[in-house]
């Protein structure tokens, strides 16, 4: 069985071998990301009730049922700001076609990696180089926080840094170790590999270059992270998980939740007879329960008030089912809220489980100014990122690029309340203050000659519209 994957910080080896090389690490948010790490995964303390007991019934769950709600939460926002209508081009046409070709799919890839780094706080891409020079080629590569590891910043903007990875290199999986740093004005991309039992020593590869010169002055890496200032370590480059204010209310979801689990189960129907009414087998004396259901029948306690003149009394309590989905639903609400989302975002029911608002209304002022903050935020990095990418891949082919100025187009539909639009158009149209040509145009995406014909229009708009 493979190992479950565990972030309990940067590995150790890492920053033992940058420090003994002379660099200084400024991983000092890692124990704020291994707790992050555990309540993404639902594995933590609060959902592992029965640690450390020495008796535990066999029969008994051995940690909190979770809706995984922290993952949810982290899962949203990467969905919001970034979706398959985010567009990542340039004005200029070398640029825009290398996107294309080259990086065409990185919004539906990077998905689950943005998602990965809003719930840690921060993630990163790198770049990688491969090819001959003259013919080299820059790839990107993303690291989940428990492989950053920061080394020199401007404030709160990331100059050098360095990440762990593994890697395939002439049939053996070894252990990387990368720095991306300035050195006289360029980036320089420094490598070292290590067999993965083994980190004392370098493994050399002649296939790997140690230190390569990009001949490039932008950085070759940007850190990601969401909108939310780090109020734990001042002046770090790495950020805070996007439910990092939600926690609290992310236990009361899964404390609601767990709970619904527990009424369903202490709920059964059970019956319980009195001594007298068992029979039993005339040898052995145990009673005979073999035509009874398991765990079905109990043997009543004296005190229980259940025995004396009622041979047989049904236990089948009220479930309580709709008091528990109101619970799930207010602990839900309180985490939308306290995760910026704004009231009410996320539901539960019994029929469709965790689901999200089908539509945003433009005026939950809350989740409108976090999405920009985010999608602020994210686009800075990207940015950063193909800018550095094209520019070093070009100086390393020896031409000179003429642009490296990317643009990030976002998807604004997530804050409409569609369905409003469209009453509000109809009405304007119904009272002659647009024309009924604007409908189609702006719902159904057909140009104005298409949708003039389909409502056979005049040729002009109206002045007064």
């Amino acid at each position: 069985m493979a190992a479950l994957k565990q972030i309990n910080g940067v590995p150790g080896w890492a920053t033992e071998f940058l420090r003994h090389n002379g660099y200084v690490c400024n991983n000092t948010m890692d124990e704020f990301i291994t707790n992050w790490w555990g309540w993404y995964q639902a594995e933590n303390s609060f959902y592992d009730p029965m640690a450390g007991q020495t008796f535990v019934r066999r029969d008994a769950p051995n940690k909190h049922l979770s809706l995984r709600p922290a993952r949810a939460v982290a899962e949203e926002w990467a969905t919001l700001v970034m979706d398959e209508k985010t567009q990542i081009s340039a004005e200029d046409a070398a640029l825009n076609t290398w996107l294309e070709e080259r990086f065409g799919d990185f919004v539906g890839e990077q998905a689950d990696n943005l998602a990965l780094a809003f719930a840690l706080g921060t993630g990163a891409w790198s770049c990688n180089y491969e090819g001959t020079e003259g013919s080299t080629k820059a790839s990107i590569a993303f690291h989940d926080a428990g492989n950053i590891i920061p080394l020199l910043s401007d404030g709160a903007n990331s100059v050098s840094c360095a990440f762990t990875d593994c890697v395939l290199v002439d049939g053996r999986m070894l252990d990387r170790l990368q720095v991306h740093e300035p050195v006289e004005g360029t980036y320089h991309v420094r490598t070292w590999l290590f067999d993965q039992k083994n980190h004392n020593v370098p493994v050399e590869c002649e296939s790997v270059t140690p230190d390569l010169d990009t001949r490039c002055s932008i950085p070759t890496y940007a850190l990601v992270r969401p909108a939310i200032a780090n109020t734990y370590v001042d002046a770090s480059p790495l950020g805070v998980s996007v439910f990092n204010d939600g926690i609290d209310a992310i236990k009361c979801v899964d404390e609601a939740f767990d709970r619904s689990y527990w009424m369903l189960r202490l709920c059964q129907p059970r019956v319980m007879v009195d001594e007298t009414a068992v029979k039993r087998n005339v040898q052995t004396g145990e009673a005979e329960l073999s035509s009874t259901l398991d765990q079905r029948m109990f043997r009543p306690v004296k005190t229980s008030g259940v025995s004396g003149q009622t041979p047989l009394t049904v236990y089948a309590p009220d479930l309580q089912a709709d008091a528990t989905d109101a619970s799930i639903n207010s602990a839900l609400s309180l985490m939308s809220f306290k995760c910026g989302f704004g009231p009410n975002y996320f539901s539960y029911s019994r029929q469709s489980g965790l689901r999200t608002a089908t539509e945003v209304s433009s005026d939950n002022s809350q989740l409108f100014r976090n999405v920009r903050k985010h999608e602020q935020q994210v686009g800075k990095a990207l940015k950063r990122l193909f800018a550095g990418a094209y520019a070093s891949e070009c100086a390393l082919c020896g031409v000179v690029p003429t642009s490296v100025d990317v643009d990030i187009t976002w998807d604004d539909s997530i804050v409409e309340d569609t369905a409003t639009e469209r009453a509000q158009m109809k009405d304007d149209i119904a009272r002659n203050l647009a024309p009924a040509w604007l409908y189609p145009m702006r719902f159904y995406g057909m140009s104005e000659d298409e949708a003039r014909a389909l409502v056979n229009a005049t040729a002009k708009l109206p002045e007064e519209a």
